[in-house]
Parts: structure tokens; C-alpha cells; sequence
């Protein structure tokens, strides 16, 4: 049977790390029962969230017309949205048309949070109307850049080493390199 595509990643991380860990098998979140599984399922979605909230990577772009929260923003701010549910990070705020989309004017906007319903919410406080929201949409492994996968890899194989082996040297240096390989991702092409 093949490798989910998180599977695969978390595998490839594995190898990295060395230690003849056996593979894993099961999808994120929800990865095999094995050491190796159980340390995927706490470590592989924080990783690759904190990889993806370092640049913002072409291939995780996604736009989506935000929903009105039905509170009353607070002073200074005409709208209140809830935050993209899907979102690893909102980048930009924008209005639904663009007067000119080769000057684009930057918007204000801040991400807070409030009561809406009766729980707490991510919101997003602009004065767009009809506001639509650039972010990150945390795609799976198979759109991924290669640049991200390799810094994803290699963060998580560090997470690995003190988790499963108990070796804070091979951490370090595999750490060391993941911020090595996204900082030489930030040439990619636009």
C-alpha cells in the first residue's frame, strides 16, 4: 500500500532523522499507533504551520470573500469578519474589485478576536466592504513547493530526534538546516 502524502513526508523526515525507525502508515491527523505515529500525530500540523507562516509561499495562495461576524465592530472600524477557518494566515485584505490591479492600494485591516455567538472567534476589523482575504490555505503535500517540502522535512526530522530518539546534536543540526532551506526558498520564483 502506498503512502498517504503525509505519510510520505513524515517518513522521508524519519529517514532523515536515522535510527531505523520503522515507517508510518495513516493520514494527518491521524497517523498509525506505532511511537513514530503518535509523535506524527502531535508534531506534523504545528510544523507545517510554522514553516508556512514564514514566507508566503505562491503555492498555498488562496482568496475567499469573508462572512460578517453580525457584531458591532469596535471604535475605528467599520466591519468585523470572522477569521478564514482554513486560514494558516491572512496576508492581505482587499476589496472584491480592484480599481486598478496593477496599483492596488493597500488596505488597513488587524486580526482580533470577540465574542460572536457566544464564543470566542478569530475576527478580522476592516473598513472594506464585501472584504475578500488573501491567505494561506495550508494545501496538501501534493501542491506543495519543493523548497517547503524540503524545510518541512527537515524541521520535522528534528522534532523527531528528541521525540523518538532522544538526540538533541542531531536535532540541532537538522534544525539548523531547515532555516537554511527556507531562507534559500525565499529566491523561489514568483
Amino acid at each position: 500500500m502506498a503512502d498517504t502524502p503525509s505519510a510520505a513526508v513524515v517518513n522521508e523526515s524519519l529517514q532523515m532523522m536515522g535510527g531505523n525507525t520503522p515507517p508510518v502508515s495513516g493520514a494527518a491527523p491521524n497517523f498509525d499507533t506505532s511511537a513514530a505515529g503518535i509523535a506524527a500525530k502531535y508534531l506534523y500540523a504545528p510544523c507545517v504551520a510554522f514553516v508556512a507562516r514564514q514566507f508566503e509561499w505562491d503555492f498555498s495562495r488562496a482568496y475567499v470573500a469573508l462572512a460578517e461576524s453580525g457584531n458591532t465592530p469596535p471604535d475605528n472600524w467599520a466591519f468585523e469578519y470572522i477569521y478564514p477557518a482554513s486560514a494558516v494566515q491572512v496576508w492581505q485584505v482587499k476589496p472584491p474589485v480592484l480599481a486598478d490591479e496593477n496599483d492596488p492600494l493597500p488596505t488597513t485591516w488587524a486580526r482580533g478576536n470577540a465574542q460572536v455567538a457566544g464564543v470566542q472567534t478569530a475576527v478580522i476589523w476592516t473598513d472594506v466592504e464585501d472584504a475578500v482575504a488573501v491567505f494561506n490555505n495550508n494545501p496538501t503535500p501534493l501542491v506543495w513547493d519543493a523548497g517547503f517540502r524540503m524545510a518541512v522535512v527537515r524541521l520535522l526530522a528534528s522534532e523527531f530526534a528528541i521525540a523518538l530518539g532522544g538526540r538533541p546534536d542531531t536535532s540541532k543540526v537538522l534544525l539548523d538546516s531547515s532555516g537554511m532551506m527556507g531562507e534559500l526558498a525565499k529566491t523561489r520564483d514568483s
